[in-house]
């Protein structure tokens, strides 16, 4: 064989052996497990969450419910913003993307976006100590805070073009505590924000108002990739499947359903200033119940402010009185011969809690929806929770879920339901308010000790004293 023969065999291999090599690293790159599924995220607080005392995170969940039904395994990938996530999924080295806000407005190649499982509305915050927007004009004047994103930036890019000015922007790394931290240090006036976020941090932060809402509404939609044509239609039939879902709804409602929709700074404001300074009286009454019958003390504590707001001798309309307003006849049955004392209504009313939720347990409810309902029960009585589950059942409704029965409690008020009911007449909707502020008081504290605020450092060692089992 000639050199010149040789020469060419040589380079004939070598363009083999380098399409080989580039073959290999490209099928390593975009290979696809079948028992892995390849999630890109933008925001890790909204995967895993430190603030909710209720779970992990509802985009965990979430992404772990359709990795069960379909016998896959998640594989999280951190993405910094949203074109770099579309990228991933276009070359094939990812399967969905849990995007930002408002997600894309573009049809992309080889993409798709699910239906929208959470929305709301962006809006313009200001703290408590400087003026509130007068006129859109004024954001022209002023540095205005934003969470770092396309979403956000795409908002503001509308607003200059509408208003006709160039707005500043100070853009923080994220929606959360680095944006509420700017607003409620004082160190600007104005901030454009998700309403998710808003009332994710809103709580901790109640210096930071509402001062304009606008009227579009923002979506939250799964985005993935239909290059595996199996996976591309598992997701539509898991979208499809999840709008008549109740485990999906209660799963909504878990992390989400107990925000009240008007903010009441100073309501939350007082609820602080009752943690600081009144708790402290009874925190080794509150402790001592807690250990005694298996509770969170931090519920106990939500409960005890949503009766009585610490006030030993508080007394309702109805006669139900103490810290955590008894009724004689409860009083007589669980042994209180003092309802005003703190330690006997603290004690008793830690047995009483624990006696509704075995019977409510009894009835097939498990974890959270268990203290939801136990929680109901506390307010207008056991027997008109069973009267709610009953009409849930007849109207087919799936009776263990609060999502589900919290639709139900308001029916209690009215005459065409009632009548039809062994127990008659309740304030339904008072107890549904009456679960939801507790659940919006319990997440709070909880979530305050989790990041170590100042308000609450007294109570840390309350965390040690949750059950390990807890909620079940």
């Amino acid at each position: 064989m000639n050199i010149r023969k040789q020469k060419t065999l040589l380079y004939l291999l070598l363009i083999i052996q380098f399409c080989l090599v580039t073959g290999y690293l490209y099928y390593q790159k975009n290979y696809r497990s079948k028992d892995t599924l390849r999630v890109v995220y933008l925001d890790p607080d909204r995967i895993r969450t430190s603030l909710s005392p209720y779970g992990p995170g509802f985009e965990l969940e979430l992404v772990n419910k359709f990795c069960s039904r379909h016998q896959l395994n998640p594989v999280w990938i951190r993405a910094e913003n949203f074109q770099d996530a579309v990228s991933l999924i276009q070359s094939g080295q990812a399967d969905l993307v849990i995007p930002e806000p408002g997600g894309t407005e573009e049809s992309l190649n080889r993409i798709v976006r699910g239906p929208a499982y959470l929305s709301g509305r962006l809006l313009i915050t200001h703290n408590q100590w400087r003026y509130p927007l007068r006129s859109m004009e004024d954001l022209c004047s002023v540095q205005v805070t934003v969470p770092d994103g396309s979403f956000f930036s795409r908002k503001i890019s509308r607003l200059e073009d509408d208003l006709g000015c160039s707005i500043e922007l100070n853009v923080v790394h994220n929606a959360g505590k680095d944006f509420f931290n700017h607003l409620s240090n004082r160190e600007f006036r104005f901030g454009l924000i998700d309403e998710l976020s808003f009332n994710l941090w809103h709580g901790f932060f109640p210096n930071v108002h509402e001062t304009y809402v606008f009227d579009t509404e923002y979506e939250y939609s799964w985005i993935w990739s239909s290059m595996h044509k199996g996976l591309d239609r598992s997701f539509t039939e898991f979208w499809e499947a999840a709008s008549d879902d109740s485990c999906f709804e209660a799963l909504r409602d878990k992390y989400f359903g107990f925000f009240p929709p008007e903010k009441d700074a100073y309501q939350l404001r007082h609820f602080i200033s009752t943690i600081e300074n009144k708790l402290p009286l009874y925190i080794d009454s509150v402790t001592e119940a807690a250990r005694s019958y298996n509770l969170d003390p931090l519920l106990l504590i939500a409960l005890i402010y949503q009766e009585s707001h610490f006030e030993p001798q508080a007394e309702s309309r109805t006669g139900v009185r103490g810290l955590l307003q008894i009724t004689r006849d409860t009083a007589d049955f669980i042994g209180i011969q003092n309802r005003l004392d703190p330690e006997q209504s603290i004690m008793g009313g830690a047995m009483y809690l624990d006696f509704l939720a075995g019977r409510v347990e009894e009835e097939g409810v498990s974890s959270w929806d268990k203290w939801f309902f136990t929680l109901a029960a506390y307010n207008q009585g056991l027997g008109h929770l069973y009267d709610a589950m009953e009409l849930a059942s007849r109207q087919e409704k799936n009776n263990l879920y609060w999502s589900e029965l919290k639709e139900v409690y308001p029916l209690l008020s009215f005459t065409r339901y009632f009548e039809t009911l062994p127990r008659g007449y309740a304030r339904g909707f008072e107890a549904v308010n009456f679960v939801d502020n507790i659940r919006y008081y319990y997440y709070i504290l909880h979530s305050m000790i989790s990041l170590s605020r100042p308000e609450v450092e007294h109570l840390g060692g309350l965390l040690d004293i949750i059950p390990d089992d807890w909620p079940d």
